[in-house]
Parts: structure tokens; C-alpha cells; sequence
């Protein structure tokens, strides 16, 4: 991955993290699908890929609680459900 993002922002009322690229580009991520993607142990199988984590258990009313870069790209999010372990 050589782009990241050059600003973050989280939109708690629209439940949105939204996500600016250089030239402007704007990508806006609803949080029940980021926290559906989720790649980590606990909500996907490790070794298969299969999701564990049944999307329709994640609430309406999920907040980003919390970001936290990590190295040069990624970006650990915590949720309102307890849930910070994805990257």
C-alpha cells in the first residue's frame, strides 16, 4: 500500500468514518461495515478467513470510541462494543 489517507475523521452522528485522499478523494465507511470487516481472530477464522463474527450482532447505535495509528499505515479503531483488536 504506498497511499494513506491525508486526514481521518470520525462523524459520530452519521456513524461514518470518513477517510480523505491526496487529490481530494473521499471515501466515507459506515462503522457497523468496518466493524463487520474486522480481520482479527476473534471475528474471523484464522487460518480459513471465514467470518466469525455474525454481522447482524453488531448494534444500530455503534460509536467509534477511539483511534490509535499504528506503524506507518495502519489505524486500530475501538468500538463502543468493547471490540479494539482489528487493524
Amino acid at each position: 500500500m504506498s497511499e494513506v489517507p491525508t486526514n481521518i475523521r470520525a462523524l459520530q452522528g452519521e456513524q461514518v468514518l470518513e477517510l480523505t485522499w491526496e487529490g481530494g478523494v473521499v471515501a466515507r465507511l459506515p462503522y457497523k461495515y468496518l466493524r463487520g470487516e474486522c480481520p482479527c481472530a476473534s471475528c474471523r477464522n484464522e487460518w480459513t478467513g471465514e467470518r466469525i463474527l455474525d454481522p447482524q450482532s453488531i448494534r444500530d447505535d455503534l460509536k467509534l470510541e477511539g483511534m490509535e495509528p499504528i506503524g506507518n499505515y495502519a489505524v486500530r479503531l475501538g468500538w463502543s462494543d468493547g471490540h479494539s483488536s482489528g487493524l
